[in-house]
């Protein structure tokens, strides 16, 4: 069990490490980090901060309400 969990922390930090650097390319090519003169990749931390807020929030939504969080987190694909 204690497996699945690290595939799924190590696949989760992959797909924001990636997904961070291509928010990061995506707010520079469109010079978004121009309006505030704040770099990119602050910028995009921000946003990836904002999404880890919002989808916390749910949860604890979804926990008050009694249905299941997350449930498909307990499986990890490899391979």
């Amino acid at each position: 069990m204690n497996d699945t969990k690290e595939c799924v922390i190590d696949e989760e930090a992959q797909m924001t490490s990636d997904f961070h650097s291509q928010l990061t390319h995506l707010l520079n090519s469109n010079s978004r980090e121009n309006g505030s003169d704040t770099p990119d990749y602050i910028l995009a931390d921000y946003m990836v901060d904002c999404l880890a807020a919002f989808d916390k929030t749910l949860q604890a939504r979804e926990r008050w309400y009694g249905r299941e969080v997350g449930s498909w987190k307990d499986e990890c694909k490899t391979g």
